[in-house]
């Protein structure tokens, strides 16, 4: 079929959908539903058409594009059943491992290293939840129509997007309301791959390395396909392009047989590759355990359109084998990351995890043999009771098995949990009782992976406990840790909960476990009958950390919404807020600065601390001050510690408001930091006048930066003064103690003047001081003649003599033999000091004598040229 026809259909299609809709209108039953089969039955061949004709692949390692509109828009022409919804159960086929022997290395204890007392109460709140809302439903709002839903949803730039069983939808992460933009059935989603099988075990991620969403998932027939999807944008939207791949299990290199079903897909994504691992069960007529598989898939090759992968068969080769059972791929976002992972449960004893890694994944990886790690003891779950319960031990809930739920890699080190059955002191051996989260923390990945810590969390009550399981765990850039799992008891309704620590906090611990959702009903749905396994829950749970601020944390969990019916719960961890502050490095913050830097000191309680994910994040630490201050930047040092670089060239005096506004939006405030003055304070400026000497005296309160003082006069003529400087006082740099200046400005001629003082500091920046009033230099008291400055000179000395009236001077100039060489000075002179300048270039090396004689006044000195 060619494009053109492709595009009449598809109009014909919505022809007919407008049709259906106004028989709907007219209430015409029997009409709307034979119009509602021809347009499934047309929608269904023009899929089948598309998907088989030569113009798009038939081979599922090239991918096939789709814009979220044409999904949509099948979504919309798709009928749907308006019964109760059907069963849609899962593979139930299991490896029997309840018998698996015990690890002899493994430490019976509940937490890792072993403390004196393993119980300790715990009361502070990693993660407050915020933002929280039902994303889908049973068969209510977006209904899933499914057993179990696998609860699975991750968080991106703008939205929330959850990806169960029958459901795929988009929320607004700032309202938590559904946006509009996907809503469909995940057979509707993946139908381009699906080759008209059902569709199960769905797994999403948001990669802020490539800013693209990866959803995978299986379909259910035998041989079945790994079906996996990218989109071209961060932000979903009507016009985003989803490219859907296939893998067909049999048929890739080396092959499996064509018996075979690949169960529980896991999904791990870093810089380089998607790590999916399976569970195959394979045979004919029945199926069994058989094996697992990893899929090491190249990320660059997803997002340009043909897919490169490598499988690794036989991770576990045997169902009596060594290895990694249900091989968890795990995330690491770290964006230098050369190597990949897969970790599982060991298959043939607990208390004991395995290790794969994956060499060179963006080019032709290998794999490494099985890394195995001694953990403490470890047991199978059991069915998990709940308040209301009709079905007996057949209606209880099936809790899965021990395997690994998801895995992340931080900072190099790996964190991951599952569920064991414990005692009430929370070891997994002797008289075990109730199902409890065991989580872990990895280093040394790349050579000999050790454990730094793991612990326990479980409910220490001597009868009826709560249960926890189905847990997944995750940890922020500050290096807190949450924890987000569903929770049920004989007396206790079925629940979603969270639990956390601290980066700081004592190893091995956890927070109390705090149940974010209030169920008052009961759970016995008649489509989920149970059996020996239970009614099904789970099979997944996942936390992720927000790509905007690497601080905020969002969990997707399971939970009893109503009478027989679950809900998936999507809810928003805020981090604890910024610390509280509490002084700055200046007391003091000097205006008209374009540049100052101030450190800022807060303290840190239950956690509470600054943060700065860094480059590549949208959102970071910022500061903000009123005053008129800006805040030049701000510099991340410590969670109790930022450096700011302000500028106060338009600041106005006072107590400045600082708020830091960590990046996930919490702030903190405080207006008694610091006061905004001038960069230097002074206390004093004055002058004192001595015969035709002006001495100036200042004293500083306090300075900061201060390289020094320019001393500039002016003499006062006119309206108009011009300062020129006259000397230059060395400043103290930063002080906070008065600090005493001076200077004298000596042999003035009788005059007024003005004086004031330029401060500069090191960067450049400068203000002016001007002394108050003018300063007057009077008239002498007597006749006087100085000696000659300097003595001897050449060629050129100065006089200065005395008018204590006015009169003529008579100065002159005589040899050693008397005979007069020059006249200085022969005129009327006002009363006041003078100073007349000689050259004496033209005289020869020698000594003579100047006379001076007004009124009755007669001095004479003598001066020496030295050539």
């Amino acid at each position: 079929m060619n494009k053109q026809r492709f595009i009449s259909a598809a109009f014909f299609v919505l022809v007919l959908a407008f049709i259906v809709f106004l028989y709907a209108g007219e209430g015409d039953r029997k009409n709307q539903e034979g119009i509602n089969q021809n347009v499934t039955q047309i929608s269904e061949r023009i899929t089948t058409d598309r998907v088989q004709d030569s113009s798009f692949s038939r081979n599922g390692m090239i991918g096939f594009p789709e814009t979220v509109e044409t999904i949509m828009n099948r979504e919309r022409i798709t009928v749907r059943d308006t019964t109760p919804p059907v069963y849609k159960p899962k593979n139930k086929i299991r490896r029997d491992r309840s018998g698996l022997p015990q690890n002899p290395e493994s430490p019976q204890t509940s937490r890792y290293p072993q403390a004196f007392q393993d119980n300790e109460p715990l009361t502070d709140a990693p993660q407050t939840v915020s933002t929280n809302f039902t994303s889908a439903t049973l068969s209510g709002t977006n209904p899933t129509g499914a057993f179990p839903p696998d609860n699975m949803g991750a968080v991106g730039p703008s939205q929330f997007i959850t990806a169960v069983n029958g459901r795929i939808v988009s929320f607004n992460k700032s309202t938590g309301a559904a946006d509009g933009i996907i809503n469909a059935s995940t057979d509707v989603f993946f139908n381009s791959v699906r080759n008209g099988s059902g569709t199960s075990d769905p797994r999403i991620r948001y990669d802020r390395l490539s800013q693209r969403w990866y959803v995978i998932i299986i379909n259910v027939s035998t041989p079945n396909r790994i079906l996996l999807s990218v989109s071209s944008t961060s932000d979903i939207t009507n016009s985003t392009t989803w490219t859907f791949y296939y893998i067909s299990i049999e048929a890739v290199t080396p092959t499996i047989s064509n018996t075979c079903l690949a169960d529980y897909p896991t999904l791990g994504i870093d810089a380089n590759a998607l790590y999916i691992g399976t569970n195959n069960f394979c045979g004919s007529p029945t199926q069994s355990f058989n094996s697992t598989d990893g899929y090491v898939v190249n990320k660059q090759s997803l997002i340009t359109g043909t897919m490169v992968l490598k499988v690794f068969r036989g991770l576990l080769p045997t169902s009596s084998s060594a290895g990694p059972y249900t091989p968890q791929g795990i995330d690491n976002f770290d964006a230098s990351a050369s190597e990949g992972y897969f970790i599982g449960v060991d298959n043939v004893a607990f208390g004991k995890l395995t290790i794969r890694r994956v060499s060179n994944p963006g080019g032709t990886p290998t794999i490494s043999s099985n890394i195995d790690l001694t953990v403490p003891t470890t047991s199978y779950p059991v069915t998990v009771p709940h308040s209301g319960n009709t079905g007996g031990t057949n209606g209880y809930l099936d809790a899965l098995d021990d395997r690994l739920f998801a895995a992340y890699i931080r900072n190099g080190r790996l964190w991951t949990a599952h569920n064991i059955n414990v005692n009430a002191s929370g070891v997994a051996t002797g008289s075990r009782s109730r199902d409890a989260i065991r989580w872990y923390e990895i280093n040394n990945l790349s050579t000999t992976p050790s454990l730094v810590q793991s612990g326990t969390v479980y409910d220490a009550a001597a009868s009826n406990p709560r249960y926890y399981w189905i847990p997944t765990i995750s940890v922020s850039g500050q290096g807190h840790a949450a924890v987000g799992f569903s929770t049920a008891g004989a007396n206790n309704r079925i629940d979603a909960g969270i639990t956390g620590r601290l980066s700081n906090d004592a190893l091995g611990t956890m927070q109390t476990p705090y149940i974010y959702t209030s169920s008052s009903t009961a759970y016995n749905p008649s489509g989920d009958p149970g059996g020996s396994y239970g009614r099904r829950w789970g099979d997944y749970s996942y936390v992720s950390v927000d790509p905007e601020d690497d601080m905020t944390m969002w969990t997707v969990q399971q939970f009893c919404n109503a009478s027989n019916s679950y809900g998936v719960r999507v809810a928003k961890l805020l981090a604890p807020p910024p610390a509280s502050l509490t002084s700055a490095s200046l007391s003091s913050l000097p205006m008209n600065l374009s540049s100052v830097d101030v450190t800022i000191y807060g303290t840190s309680t239950s956690g509470s601390g600054f943060f700065d994910p860094g480059s590549g994040f949208a959102k970071r630490i910022s500061a903000s001050l009123n005053l008129n201050i800006t805040v030049n930047s701000i510099t991340y040092v410590s969670p109790t510690q930022v450096q700011l670089n302000l500028s106060t060239v338009s600041a106005t005096a006072g107590y400045p408001m600082l708020t830091i506004t960590n990046p996930d939006g919490q702030q903190v405030s405080s207006s008694s930091l610091f006061e905004v003055v001038l960069p230097i304070s002074l206390s004093s400026f004055n002058s004192m006048v001595s015969g035709r000497s002006v001495k100036l005296n200042w004293v500083t309160e306090t300075e900061l930066n201060n390289a020094g003082f320019d001393v500039e006069r002016a003499e006062v003529r006119s309206q108009k003064l011009e300062f020129s400087k006259i000397g230059f006082i060395n400043g103290h740099g930063t002080a906070n103690t008065p600090t005493n200046y001076s200077f004298e400005d000596k042999n003035l001629n009788t005059g007024k003047y003005k004086y004031r003082l330029k401060q500069n500091d090191h960067n450049g920046n400068y203000e002016y001081f001007e002394l108050n009033g003018e300063v007057e230099v009077g008239v002498p008291k007597k006749y006087d003649i100085s000696q000659n400055y300097p003595n001897p000179f050449n060629p050129v000395t100065k006089i200065n003599f005395d008018l204590p009236e006015n009169g003529r001077v008579d100065l002159r100039l005589y040899d050693m033999l008397g005979r007069e060489v020059a006249v200085l000075v022969n005129e009327v002179r006002s009363a006041g000091y003078h100073t007349v300048q000689f050259d004496a270039s033209k005289l020869s090396s020698g000594i003579y004598f100047y006379k001076m004689n007004a009124g009755k006044f007669s001095g004479i000195k003598k001066m020496a040229v030295l050539k």
